[in-house]
């Protein structure tokens, strides 16, 4: 029977990691204690290693998503082995909650968290950031909408995207 690879809280104040880089493609063999992917948190960046061997049946976000605590990003088993159909719907669960979070944490929106859930997202995150990017964000009160406009609207941001915009703003 297969296994799931959750984002577990490793330190008291992990809220969310970011998924770098895969390692290991679905389809492909995995032993324990090789590494499946690079995982960045605000102040460390490593590879996370496979507790069990298999295979990577499934992969639940794409390089650069970033997910909170509790989220599956992959499922290791055995050939022809379906993962369980629940960890999609776990996952936009856990995705709802957490935009909500944030946007109660940056106090957006006229009653910032009292709205109905919005539905399950399709994919992992509202605009893409690196921890430390959101984390400079919240403290300074920034919506990380406004930076990726003021960048032009493409990629994943960066603490330095965030830093630039505050500055261009006047504030340091």
């Amino acid at each position: 029977m297969g296994q799931a690879v959750v984002i577990e809280k490793w330190a008291e104040n992990l809220e969310e990691v970011t998924l770098h880089e895969w390692l290991k493609a679905e389809g492909e063999r995995i032993e324990p204690g090789e590494s499946l992917c690079v995982i960045i948190t605000e102040k460390v960046t490593f590879e996370y290693e496979a507790q069990v061997g298999g295979v990577v049946l499934k992969q639940y976000c794409p390089e650069g998503s970033t997910v909170p605590v509790g989220y599956v990003i992959a499922w290791i088993g055995e050939p022809g082995e379906a993962p369980p159909r629940h960890i999609l719907e776990e996952n936009a669960g856990l995705m709802v909650a957490y935009r909500d979070r944030l946007k109660v944490e940056l106090n957006e929106g006229p009653e910032a968290g009292l709205e109905a859930p919005a539905a399950p997202p399709t994919s992992t995150g509202a605009v893409p950031a690196s921890p430390a990017a959101r984390r400079l964000a919240r403290e300074r009160g920034v919506a990380l909408e406004e930076v990726l406009r003021f960048r032009g609207g493409r990629g994943r941001l960066s603490e330095a995207d965030v830093q630039r915009y505050l500055e261009e703003r006047g504030e340091r």
